[in-house]
């Protein structure tokens, strides 16, 4: 998938609707998509993330956070972490992204394990920041981008996404220019 982007049809399932996004309806939405070759782009947790992973994710983008508080990691610690993302793709992520907070974001593709790192910036409210990474990471694959640059596309937009109030605020410009800055770099770790 590394060399491979994504373009022509697009699908995008939010969480913001009226009824919540059940185990089964992820699992036949996964599903659908991927039959369809619709590249489905996840930012899940809890059971739904289970769900997810049996239909088939491209991308599963998750937070630290989330994944010790599932049990899907043992700690913060980047071994455990690398070692919980080995495990979600095994279980059905074809890429895994994890969001650590201030930290620098890890992803795992095609059995490489990438260390993303944006520029420091001030933050206003965090709120969102995730989210953000997610639909930067999604629309860069939406216009066909390899996943090395869906990764600078996403950190970035999370990062224009501290700087400002409101959810999903930061302005298309501003990302892209973030993006220029954001570091993509392999890195060493278990079964990396």
């Amino acid at each position: 998938m590394s060399n491979q982007g994504f373009a022509g049809d697009d699908a995008c399932c939010s969480p913001l609707v009226r009824q919540p996004l059940t185990g089964d309806r992820a699992v036949d939405l996964a599903r659908m998509f991927k039959a369809l070759g619709i590249p489905v782009v996840a930012d899940l947790s809890g059971p739904t993330l289970g769900s997810a992973l049996e239909g088939g994710v491209t991308v599963l983008k998750v937070s630290h956070e989330d994944l010790i508080e599932d049990g899907r990691a043992k700690s913060e610690d980047l071994d455990d972490l690398i070692e919980a993302m080995h495990r979600l793709h095994d279980e059905g992520a074809a890429s895994v992204v994890i969001s650590r907070a201030g930290d620098p974001a890890i992803a795992l593709d095609n059995g490489t394990v990438w260390e993303v790192e944006a520029p420091s910036v001030q933050t206003v409210d965090h709120h969102g920041a995730g989210d953000s990474m997610t639909a930067g990471i999604a629309s860069a694959y939406a216009a066909g981008a390899k996943f090395e640059d869906a990764l600078r596309l996403g950190a970035a937009a999370g990062a224009v996404n501290v700087t400002r109030r409101g959810l999903a605020t930061g302005h298309r410009g501003a990302v892209e220019k973030m993006a220029e800055k954001v570091e993509v770099r392999k890195v060493k770790g278990k079964r990396s």
